[in-house]
């Protein structure tokens, strides 16, 4: 009697109900409630796609033009050597004197230039546009590399010339080596008595 009465004790209505916070098993949801949370997910992922998708195109289309003002644009040379003179000639429109520069090292001409110019639209945005170019020229042997120059026409051309060295020259021959000096001592004695008299 006592062990049934220690059993029953045991077995109280309380422990026969499991509180709901812990359960031994997933709850169940039926299968169309799952379909219905997949398909409202996939439906926000394509809008964000979507979304992504337009907000892409626009800032292509607002960059489009700046990617054309930044490539670097080549500059068009025309180069004539004939017997007697060498000439160079590029088209530097839209650069100005300021943003040209000729370089002579040795027999190497070294021309670049280099212009950037930035544009409001108005509407709080701009455009930067950098034109670059570079161009390395040899001059060609027999050339006076003292006699190179350069102009920029208005039509936008920068021409660099240069003139042949002359082959042969004439030299004047003098009756001594020593006549010079003795000219310049001379000159420079009579400038000094003629300043000397003119002092009071």
């Amino acid at each position: 009697m006592l062990c049934s009465r220690g059993l029953h004790s045991d077995l109280s209505p309380s422990m026969l109900f499991i509180s709901p916070g812990r359960r031994l098993w997933p709850e169940v949801r039926p299968l169309f409630s799952q379909q219905d949370l997949l398909q409202r997910n996939l439906q926000e992922l394509r809008r964000s796609l979507e979304l992504m998708d337009t907000f892409q195109h626009n800032i292509l289309e607002e960059t489009e033009p700046l990617q054309s003002s930044v490539a670097l644009q080549p500059v068009s040379f025309q180069l004539d050597k004939d017997g007697q003179h060498f000439g160079l000639t590029l088209d530097t429109r839209g650069f100005s004197p300021e943003e040209l520069s000729v370089r002579q090292v040795g027999r190497k001409l070294r021309v670049s230039g280099k212009t950037e110019k930035k544009q409001e639209d108005g509407k709080g945005s701009y455009s930067y546009r950098l034109q670059e170019f570079r161009r390395e020229v040899d001059l060609p042997e027999g050339l006076n590399p003292e006699a190179v120059s350069c102009c920029l026409s208005p039509d936008g051309k920068l021409h660099i010339q240069a003139a042949k060295e002359e082959a042969d020259r004439e030299l004047s021959i003098k009756r001594s080596c020593e006549e010079e000096p003795q000219q310049r001592e001379s000159s420079q004695t009579q400038d000094s008595t003629a300043q000397t008299h003119n002092t009071p």
